[in-house]
């Protein structure tokens, strides 16, 4: 079965850069569909301020022909940077909207919707140039709703300059997410990402923008120390 899985790894500086400026590089690996390899931020913060910028921090997402390509990748990395300690998830892809180069032809396991335990949402998004400064306005607000969300337990966005955007998410169920993504109760789940959708409708901030949802399987070593790194 194919597989997906999203990785944080800390890594040096120069060795973060050099993976973000050649993601490509990736697509040799043996069973490795798609990368991504993105820089994460700290949600809520303005995107004008170095600390929002986790400049040791590499993020990966990766899909997978089989959970077996995964396995020797992790055991024999094609660079240094991916032999090193991190945090990763597996992740089994039940449910998409939109459209992503790369990502379109992933199969979905429909049999695992409506999930009893935790799942996981992940968007990407290939932003219009003109629209960057309109987006962050927008998006800023949803970063912090989601960040601060009683429901969810792993939260972080990174991006590729220039205009590559993606969030990942990891919540106790279905039905608290869903309760953030629609507003269902203003005082606990927020409105700023159902007004942010309502904006997109009007006038579009993207070229290409898919959101993925997925099922957890398995979760290995630590989220990054500290926990609230990635969520403050």
């Amino acid at each position: 079965m194919e597989l997906f899985s999203y990785h944080l790894i800390r890594a040096p500086v120069v060795s973060v850069a050099a993976r973000l400026l050649s993601s490509s590089s990736l697509r040799g690996v043996a069973g490795l569909r798609h990368a991504e390899c993105l820089l994460p931020m700290r949600m809520g913060h303005a995107v004008g301020r170095p600390g929002r910028y986790h400049v040791s921090l590499l993020a990966l997402f990766a899909f997978w022909e089989h959970e077996t390509f995964l396995d020797r990748f992790l055991e024999a990395a094609p660079y240094r940077v991916f032999e090193r300690p991190g945090w990763h998830v597996r992740l089994r892809f039940y449910r998409r909207w939109g459209n992503y180069t790369g990502l379109d032809d992933a199969t979905t396991y429909t049999e695992l919707a409506n999930p009893e335990g935790p799942v996981v949402g992940v968007t990407f998004a290939r932003l219009k140039l003109t629209e960057t400064f309109r987006f962050a306005r927008w998006g800023k607000p949803v970063e912090a709703q989601v960040r601060d969300h009683p429901g969810v337990t792993r939260a972080t966005v990174a991006f590729r300059p220039m205009r590559t955007f993606s969030t990942f998410s990891m919540w106790r169920s279905e039905r608290e997410m869903l309760g953030m993504v629609r507003g269902r109760e203003a005082g606990i789940d927020g409105t700023e990402h159902r007004d942010a959708m309502k904006e997109r409708v009007r006038k579009d901030f993207h070229r290409e923008f898919t959101t993925m949802r997925f099922v957890p399987l398995f979760e290995h070593g630590e989220w990054p120390e500290p926990t609230r790194l990635l969520r403050s």
